[in-house]
């Protein structure tokens, strides 16, 4: 009789557990995973971090996190991924009442790109391991891999006189949104700055000051199609990190930089344009554009784009600033319309990307080539 009871209240304790397990296993479980940095190298390491907090007394004896990452990470611990079109991680947890865990898993970036995490699945089962129990997570952590920088020596003369350039022929202007102070006027003030509101306290005209700031700039426009043959991958990941390269060439010497591209961002598909800047966050946004670049997407009419830059029809042509042309591929179209801006007497310069057992046979003034071994 004493068996049947005790097993009577085990089928019933059984029973009990499951419905509760069933109910309120997932309620106040909070399952974060992210990214130590949400921008890198290529190349460079980087910790993903996965953080499960339990918010309530329930204990959960098993809980399986399921998610994917880009196949181009490269983790240390791989015992519990597998590998095809994404990298697939499953990782267990056991986790008491009102406990959080963090767990770090470091990993390698290995590939240029924009990438977001997809949805975390949460699978777990009851005491008894008898029930199985799946709920999903939100996830909407990116993280942008940067291209990796390259060696630039082959343009060490022609960057001497870009930079020569902007120091000798840069322009001092005021910049209406960077305010100094208020001085007296003089006659040579321009009605313009007039402080309507000091003059009137102090019974005398004052006017507002602000900082200089260069007018002379480089815009860097890269070409994300290739000459004759068939696309190749590497070919246009050195396209886009020796353009990453220059920019941060140039904005370390103070050079201000901006980027205009005919790839399309691999997400929202729209056209990448970072206008001129400088300092580490205008960098940081530059390849970040060049991250978000979709290297095998369709690609917008170069030509237009140079034309649309170098010659446009319903502005004046800005002669302040040093155009940086990065493009593998020289059609006749493309080189018609930098020709015609090089005889207007457009600041500007070629490079290209090519293998070094492609040489460059088409002449094209001050231009240089990139050999790619």
């Amino acid at each position: 009789m004493v068996l049947i009871i005790a097993l009577l209240c085990i089928v019933i304790f059984i029973i009990i557990q499951d419905v509760v397990y069933k109910k309120y296993w997932d309620k106040d479980l909070d399952v974060k995973i992210g990214y130590k940095t949400s921008d890198c190298v290529v190349g460079e390491q980087n910790e993903l971090v996965e953080v499960i907090v339990n918010n309530k007394k329930l204990p959960l004896p098993m809980v399986h996190v399921k998610f994917d990452m880009p196949k181009s990470f490269s983790f240390e611990n791989e015992a519990n991924s597998s590998v095809s079109d994404y990298y697939y991680r499953d990782d267990v947890f056991t986790i008491m009442g009102h406990q959080s865990v963090t767990r770090t898993l470091k990993f390698k970036c290995n590939k240029r790109g924009c990438y977001y995490m997809h949805d975390t699945t949460l699978v777990s089962s009851d005491l008894f391991l008898r029930s199985k129990l799946s709920a999903k997570r939100k996830n909407e952590n990116v993280i942008h891999v940067f291209p990796r920088k390259v060696n630039v020596d082959f343009f060490e003369v022609p960057y001497k006189t870009i930079t020569g350039a902007y120091a000798t022929n840069k322009t001092l202007v005021e910049d209406p949104f960077e305010f100094r102070g208020i001085r007296q006027y003089q006659p040579y003030d321009s009605i313009r700055h007039i402080n309507w509101k000091s003059s009137a306290k102090n019974n005398e005209l004052n006017v507002n000051t602000y900082f200089m700031t260069s007018s002379q700039d480089v815009m860097v426009l890269l070409n994300m199609d290739t000459h004759i043959y068939s696309q190749s991958e590497r070919l246009i990941e050195d396209m886009i990190s020796v353009t990453s390269t220059i920019c941060e060439m140039l904005i370390g010497d103070g050079v201000p930089v901006g980027l205009i591209t005919n790839g399309k961002d691999i997400y929202t598909k729209e056209k990448l344009v970072r206008e001129s800047g400088s300092g580490v966050k205008h960098m940081v946004s530059i390849d970040t554009a060049l991250a978000r670049i979709d290297a095998h997407g369709d690609n917008l009419n170069f030509a237009d784009i140079l034309t649309e830059t170098l010659m446009p029809k319903d502005k004046d042509i800005n002669r302040n600033t040093y155009y940086i042309i990065v493009s593998n591929a020289r059609n006749k179209e493309i080189l018609d319309v930098y020709n015609e801006s090089k005889d207007r007497g457009i600041l500007s310069f070629f490079i290209i990307p090519e293998f070094a057992q492609y040489p460059v046979e088409e002449v094209i003034p001050d231009m240089v080539q990139w050999k790619i071994t």
